[in-house]
């Protein structure tokens, strides 16, 4: 079953929300932002996932850089774009969040 995952990184703390291809929730947590923790989280709640997702941002570079070399399906969504195709559904909630990946 594929998984697909969405990060909203901060200073200190990461939600992590994952659904499957169907759109249900499979998880939705906290996590500290650090590419361990992370990956922790995402091994043990999509280990098949398919993308991993997030927007750009102060932690951004460095995190995806971290991610992808222990071979995780990243991407970094430019703020702006991610804005604009959420902004054309009814509720930006973290399920929702992901689907646009």
């Amino acid at each position: 079953m594929k998984q697909y995952v969405g990060l909203d990184v901060s200073q200190k703390e990461t939600t992590v929300c994952v659904v499957d291809q169907d759109g249900k929730v499979l998880f939705e947590g906290k996590a500290p932002s650090n590419p361990g923790a992370l990956a922790q989280v995402i091994r043990k709640w999509a280990p098949d996932a398919e993308r991993i997702g997030f927007e750009t941002g102060a932690m951004a570079s460095w995190l995806w850089h971290e991610l992808k070399r222990i071979e995780l399906p990243v991407v970094c969504i430019d703020a702006r774009h991610a804005h604009a195709a959420l902004s054309v559904r009814m509720n930006k909630s973290a399920p929702n969040c992901v689907s646009a990946l």
